[in-house]
């Protein structure tokens, strides 16, 4: 799917959405996170290495489709498209429909976008807002599945808490704990 003409460059930071321009720095940082990963490629068959290697030639194209897609808040369809691969998994029978691991391979172009879309949402919940809870750990930078499962364990009695880390006791002194943690 096409996008419609390009709009012309401009001089402004913000539009009148109050949508940033596309910049180098939201594509370098995207480019750096898909440097990082071996992923393997979607329906356009360009693996990452690719557009990592592409990336300085390309940049100021690729910045200026990213731009257009989100001044028009459009995500084309043929990013959202992907290849479905079944991988099969150890020591199971080839007959069996759970012997297989479904995976989508999407194009690495729509993965870049993801990222400058999802770098652009945290960075404005965290200036602008609307402020997030204090303990709110998904969607946060320097925020882990560790800092909550400490916050749990921190607000859990002593005897609910068993040495390896687990959760012990009945499932109603594990229920009456659970009210008690408020995120």
């Amino acid at each position: 799917m096409a996008l419609p003409p390009a709009v012309p460059e401009a001089d402004h930071q913000d539009d009148d959405d109050g949508i940033p321009e596309g910049t180098r720095v939201d594509l370098r940082v995207a480019v750096r996170r898909l440097k990082a990963r071996n992923t393997a490629p979607g329906l356009d068959g360009l693996p990452g290495k690719a557009w990592v290697l592409a990336s300085e030639a390309l940049g100021p194209r690729l910045e200026g489709l990213l731009s257009a897609c989100l001044e028009r808040g459009q995500f084309p369809l043929r990013w959202k498209t992907g290849k479905l691969v079944l991988i099969r998994k150890p020591g199971r029978p080839a007959d069996s429909p759970s012997a297989y691991r479904p995976v989508v391979l999407l194009d690495e172009v729509g993965k870049l976008f993801e990222r400058v879309i999802a770098n652009r949402l945290a960075e404005h919940l965290a200036g602008t807002g609307p402020d997030l809870a204090e303990h709110q750990f998904g969607f946060r930078k320097r925020r882990f599945t560790m800092d909550a499962i400490m916050r749990v364990r921190a607000l859990t009695p002593g005897d609910a808490v068993a040495r390896g880390g687990g959760v012990s006791g009945t499932g109603e002194r594990c229920r009456a704990v659970s009210h008690k943690v408020r995120f």
